[in-house]
């Protein structure tokens, strides 16, 4: 096993050990606030790169795209998504996330209630595994708007559920955790987004993500 394969089996938590943080809800991405509407429903596409920064995260590049609707229903807003994770044998990540506003649907300042579910399978020493994770948050985002562009920063805690099984193995565990970040976005739909995520399992995980959106009104 090379280092890059180690760095698969560190970042999953093999050694009951088993969380990390994701985007839609994806493995190796930050974990982010699903959009709100702010009182206009639109659709979106975005392109994601997530990686990590310590060892606890394997430092693993990874590769995704997402689609989600905001305003779905007057307070409910979905994401779904996938990615590759750059490591041997370029594992696929898939998961999706729901977020339910609290405040009134067009208010500047949204809190809003998230539950998402994130998957993978890989192999470690000729055996097939399987994580799921469920992360559930609580996000806080703010709207703030300009003649050309609209600025929403955002903070989120959450509980992280982990499960690995297959073979003689089967483990679940919980940990908390924290991502913050802020999107930018002009007029015409086009943007940029970054993330920062921190998980404290038995070592504190660090990860870090950007990307380009397009908001369809």
């Amino acid at each position: 096993m090379n280092h890059r394969a180690t760095g698969l089996v560190l970042g999953l938590g093999i050694a009951l050990a088993v969380a990390a943080p994701a985007d839609a809800q994806l493995w190796f991405f930050p974990d982010h606030a699903v959009p709100s509407a702010f009182g206009t429903p639109s659709s979106f596409v975005a392109g994601l790169y997530g990686g990590g920064l310590n060892e606890t995260s394997g430092k693993l590049n990874a590769y995704g795209l997402v689609v989600g609707r905001t305003g779905l229903t007057e307070r409910i807003s979905v994401v779904l998504g996938g990615g590759m994770v750059d490591d041997v044998e370029r594992e696929w990540t898939f998961g999706g996330s729901v977020g339910v506003a609290v405040l009134d649907a067009d208010a500047t300042t949204q809190l809003s209630v998230q539950a998402g579910v994130g998957w993978i399978d890989f192999n470690f020493l000729d055996q097939p595994l399987t994580s799921l994770r469920f992360p559930i948050g609580v996000a806080l985002k703010k709207r703030i708007e300009s003649e050309s562009a609209t600025v929403i920063p955002w903070v989120m805690p959450r509980l992280n559920i982990t499960s690995l099984s297959g073979g003689d193995i089967d483990d679940t565990q919980a940990d908390f955790g924290a991502s913050a970040g802020v999107g930018v976005t002009l007029t015409n739909g086009f943007g940029i987004h970054a993330a920062l995520d921190v998980l404290a399992a038995n070592n504190t995980n660090w990860t870090f993500g950007v990307g380009a959106h397009y908001y369809i009104r």
